[in-house]
């Protein structure tokens, strides 16, 4: 039986779920024209590729022997390439074509990788899709706005998704058929997922929990620190080490979403500063504790979902963007919890819509509703405790937390 099939075939038991489904199908498919109508009106931009820019310059100077890393008058790295020094060979082949080209030709793999991947996933869990429902898959990843803000920067986000879902896809085959290559290569996966920015690094959760994934992921790592530094030598390196301890200001000076813009999501900006470094450390710790805890509790998957829906809000500074890493988490979820005759299958449904619609509903919330309706004013001030990206994305880090943590059984650890 297809997917749509198999939602429709349930839709007595499960109706909040089906009837939550379809509505968010409907809003993913629906949203690319509201993309363009907004464009059109000028709330948002077109394609500027505005990161190629960064990387294709990256590319300019490794070849012309000029640093990778360049710092603004002003001290920092904004605008410039941020990422480790291998991972400059990766924008390599397009660097010679012209730029739009290039742009279109990233965004396309990107895509293709990640489409692929969640199907691997969604494969590897055992449902079967249809012709024509890949061809709605793909619809629908093009209409998730998180993936619209990074297309239309050339993003490398969609990349690290789809690996993710290789990783997720390896990680479930591995556990269902007890098969050693995949645990290796799903750690592989995570690893080139997961290092090209350092902030993902959560999304390695997992590895803790099984020990060829976490020997595939350091091999990965060492193979690509070996290409990195014969490529581009010692002084890239240290370079790269001043762009961490720079770190984007390390979340400091955020904006009031009154200073909306697409790509804004800042899920900790009521408790900024310390208390936000803080926050931080004390959810990455419990993360990995939760991890090593869980390990062979037959949830791993969750503690794959658990890491990377972390990421949103471990990073030091998030933008929309980097939400395209909840579509993996999901896959996660809506799986483990239809397995569960108590699951709550419609909570990852709606973490989603809200992620979906996470940018223009904060737009609406400082720009349109203030001076049209009542209220409108003290939504605005209050709208960075309202921000959808920031509640889809603690229900799908809570979801994961608590069924992690429900595998914990203290009677059972050893000491």
């Amino acid at each position: 039986m297809t997917a749509l099939r198999e939602l429709w075939a349930i839709r007595g038991r499960r109706p909040a779920f089906v009837a939550g489904s379809l509505a968010l199908l409907a809003l993913l498919f629906a949203y690319p024209a509201l993309q363009w109508w907004l464009s059109s009106i000028g709330v948002e931009g077109g394609l500027d590729y505005f990161d190629l820019g960064a990387y294709r310059t990256a590319v300019d100077n490794w070849q012309a022997g000029e640093p990778l890393y360049v710092e603004a008058d002003d001290g920092g790295y904004h605008g410039s390439y941020l990422y480790p020094p291998v991972y400059v060979l990766l924008f390599w082949p397009v660097s010679t074509l012209a730029f739009d080209t290039a742009g279109h030709l990233w965004n396309l793999g990107s895509l293709l990788v990640l489409w692929l991947g969640l199907q691997a996933a969604v494969a590897a869990y055992g449902l079967r899709l249809a012709v024509y429902e890949r061809g709605l898959l793909l619809w629908a990843i093009v209409g998730f706005q998180p993936v619209i803000i990074a297309v239309r920067l050339a993003q490398v986000t969609v990349l690290l998704a789809g690996l993710l879902s290789f990783a997720l896809a390896a990680l479930v085959y591995a556990e269902r058929q007890d098969d050693g290559r995949a645990q290796f290569a799903s750690g592989v996966a995570t690893a080139l997922g997961g290092t090209m920015k350092l902030t993902y690094a959560p999304a390695g959760a997992h590895l803790l929990a099984e020990r060829r994934r976490f020997v595939g992921a350091v091999a990965t790592g060492l193979v690509l620190l070996a290409v990195s530094l014969a490529v581009f030598g010692v002084d890239a390196h240290r370079a790269y080490l001043d762009v961490l301890t720079w770190g984007k200001d390390w979340g400091e000076g955020s904006r009031h979403p009154r200073a909306w813009g697409p790509a804004y999501f800042r899920p900790l900006w009521v408790v900024d500063g310390p208390v936000a470094l803080a926050a931080r450390v004390g959810v990455a710790g419990g993360v990995a504790v939760l991890a090593v805890l869980a390990a062979g509790r037959g949830v791993d998957a969750e503690t794959f979902a658990l890491g990377v829906a972390a990421i949103p809000l471990l990073a030091p500074r998030a933008y929309t963007q980097d939400l395209v890493v909840l579509l993996p988490v999901v896959v996660v979820l809506l799986a483990s919890e239809l397995r569960r005759p108590d699951g709550r299958p419609v909570v990852p449904v709606i973490g989603l819509g809200l992620v979906a619609v996470h940018a223009h509903g904060l737009y609406a919330m400082v720009s349109v509703l203030p001076g049209r309706v009542p209220g409108g004013e003290l939504v605005a001030e209050v709208s960075p405790a309202l921000q959808p990206g920031l509640w889809g994305t603690l229900l799908l880090v809570g979801l994961a937390g608590w069924r992690v943590a429900e595998a914990v059984s203290i009677r059972r650890l050893e000491f």
